[in-house]
C-alpha cells in the first residue's frame, strides 16, 4: 500500500470551505494533509488519527512564528503555507466536541477581516484581467488573429469568475450560504488559451518576392500559398512597376476573397479569414501595358 500520495486539484479562493471539507474527507479515509499547495497537495497514510483542517489568508505576516505560535494557542498545528498567502492548519479531532471548536475564528469580525483580505486581492486582479482583455480586444481590431480570439476571451472570463469570487468570498462569510462550484471556468480559461497556444504556433507566415517583365503571352503573375490552419491572415502587398495592375486572392475554386489595384508603388494591405487549403495571390497588368515593362513583387502573409 502507498504510504504518500499527490492530488492535483484547484480551487478557487471563494470556495476554500469545500478544500476544508474535502482534506476532512481525506483524513477520515486516512490521508493527512503533509504539504498543501494551489495546484497540488502531498498526503501521507496514517489512519491511527483524524483532523480537522481550517485555512486562513495573510499575504503580510510580520512575524511568522508569532502568527503560528497564536493558532498553537488554540491547538491549531500548522501544516503548511502556500506562495500567495494561504496557511493550512489542522487540529486532532475529537467526536465529542462541539463542530465550533473546529472553526479557526470564532468571531465574526475575524471572519471578516479574512474575507476582505482576500477579496480586496481579488478585485485588484479581476480589474486587471477585464482591462487586458480590453487591450486584447482593441489590438485585434487592427490585427486579427484566432491566436487574440482566444486569449482575450481568457481574460475576459478569468476577469469575471476573479470579480465574482471576490464578491461571494464575502457574501459566503456574511451568510454562510453554500455555492455551486466555478472551477470549470478555470478549465475553460486553460482549454482557450491552449488553443491560442495551438494557433500561435502553427500560424501560418510567408514571404514571396518576384521580378516580373510583362509578357502578355505569358498570362498573369501567380504566387501560390498553402494555409494550414483557419486564422485570419493579413496579406501585405507591395508592387513597384510603372504600370497598372490589379491583385486579388482566390480559392481552389476561384471565388475572390480580395481585390487591391493601383499603379506605379503600390502598397496595400488585405485581412482575411482563410481555411485550411491552397490559395493563389494573382498580379493582372492593365491590357494596355507596354510588352516588357517592369516590376517587382514582394508578398508577406502572417
Amino acid at each position: 500500500m502507498r504510504n504518500k500520495k499527490t492530488r492535483y486539484v484547484m480551487y478557487p479562493a471563494w470556495e476554500y470551505r469545500r478544500e476544508i471539507e474535502d482534506l476532512n474527507a481525506l483524513s477520515d479515509k486516512g490521508w493527512q494533509l503533509e504539504k498543501g499547495g494551489c495546484f497540488h497537495s502531498v498526503f501521507y497514510r496514517d489512519e491511527s488519527v483524524r483532523y480537522r483542517y481550517a485555512l486562513d489568508y495573510d499575504q503580510h505576516i510580520d512575524d511568522p512564528a508569532r502568527y503560528r505560535d497564536t493558532f498553537a494557542e488554540q491547538g491549531w498545528q500548522f501544516v503548511s503555507d502556500t506562495f500567495n498567502g494561504w496557511h493550512f492548519f489542522r487540529k486532532k479531532y475529537d467526536p465529542a466536541l462541539p463542530p465550533e471548536e473546529y472553526d479557526i475564528y470564532t468571531d465574526e469580525q475575524s471572519v471578516q477581516d479574512m474575507a476582505s483580505r482576500w477579496s480586496r486581492l481579488g478585485y485588484v486582479f479581476g480589474t486587471v484581467e477585464l482591462i487586458c482583455a480590453a487591450l486584447d480586444l482593441f489590438a485585434l481590431l487592427r490585427h486579427p488573429s484566432m491566436t487574440g480570439v482566444f486569449v482575450s476571451l481568457a481574460c475576459l472570463l478569468l476577469g469575471v469568475v476573479i470579480l465574482v469570487g471576490a464578491w461571494r468570498i464575502r457574501r459566503q462569510e456574511t451568510a454562510g450560504r453554500s455555492r455551486k462550484s466555478m472551477r470549470w471556468c478555470f478549465g475553460v480559461v486553460l482549454a482557450l488559451l491552449a488553443l491560442g497556444l495551438v494557433f500561435g504556433l502553427i500560424r501560418f507566415e510567408a514571404t514571396s518576392y518576384s521580378e516580373y517583365v510583362y509578357d502578355p503571352d505569358q498570362g498573369p503573375w501567380t504566387w501560390e500559398m498553402s494555409v494550414p490552419m483557419p486564422d485570419y491572415y493579413t496579406l501585405d502587398a507591395e508592387v513597384k512597376t510603372d504600370a497598372n495592375v490589379e491583385i486579388t486572392v482566390t480559392d481552389k475554386r476561384g471565388s475572390v476573397l480580395a481585390r487591391m489595384g493601383g499603379g506605379q508603388d503600390l502598397q496595400a494591405r488585405e485581412t482575411m479569414f482563410l481555411l485550411p487549403g491552397r490559395y493563389d495571390v494573382t498580379v493582372r497588368y492593365d491590357p494596355d501595358t507596354p510588352e516588357g515593362t517592369a516590376g517587382a513583387f514582394r508578398f508577406e502573409v502572417d
